[in-house]
C-alpha cells in the first residue's frame, strides 16, 4: 500500500466546515510546536488575524486568510522551491492541483455568500406574506361580523313584518 503525504489530505483539509477547519488547524499547530508569532511570519497573515481565528472567534473568515495558514501546516509554502529531483510536468500538475483547488473553495465561498443573500430576501418575502396573509384575515373576519349585523337587521326586520 502506497503511503500518503499530508499534501495528499488537501482536499479533505480544505473542504471542512469552518469550525472544523480551525480546530484541524489548532491541532496541526500544537502538533508542530508553532506559537501564534511564528505562524504569522511563516504565513504572511497578521498575527491578531491568526490570534483570532485559533480562539475559534473568528468563523467567517477568507479564504486569502485561512489558506496561507494552512499551507504553513500542511507544509506547503508559496516561496517553498520546487524539488530538484522531482519530475517538472509532476511538480507543475501538483501546483496546478492546488490552484484548482483554490479556485473550489472560492466558489464555495461565492456560492455560500449568494445563498445567504437569497436565504435573507426570503426571509423578508416571508415575513411580508405573513403580515399580507393577517390583514386579509382581519378583513374576511371584519365582513364576517358586518355580514352577521346585516342578517340580524333582516331578521328583525322580517320578524315586524311579519
Amino acid at each position: 500500500m502506497q503511503e500518503r503525504s499530508i499534501e495528499d489530505y488537501l482536499p479533505q483539509i480544505m473542504s471542512l466546515n469552518p469550525t472544523d477547519l480551525i480546530e484541524w488547524c489548532r491541532k496541526r499547530k500544537q502538533f508542530l510546536g508553532l506559537s501564534n508569532q511564528r505562524l504569522a511570519e511563516q504565513s504572511g497573515v497578521p498575527v491578531g488575524t491568526i490570534d483570532r481565528i485559533m480562539a475559534g472567534k473568528y468563523t467567517e473568515y477568507r479564504y486569502s486568510s485561512i489558506q496561507p495558514i494552512v499551507a504553513v501546516l500542511i507544509g506547503i509554502q508559496e516561496d517553498t522551491p520546487k524539488p530538484e529531483n522531482a519530475d517538472a510536468q509532476q511538480v507543475q500538475n501538483y501546483y496546478d492541483t492546488i490552484e484548482g483547488y483554490k479556485l473550489i473553495v472560492e466558489n464555495k465561498n461565492h456560492v455560500i455568500e449568494e445563498l445567504k443573500a437569497t436565504c435573507e430576501q426570503l426571509t423578508k418575502e416571508v415575513e411580508y406574506l405573513k403580515n399580507e396573509n393577517e390583514r386579509k384575515h382581519q378583513t374576511i373576519v371584519r365582513q364576517q361580523e358586518h355580514a352577521r349585523w346585516l342578517e340580524s337587521i333582516v331578521d328583525d326586520l322580517r320578524k315586524r313584518l311579519m
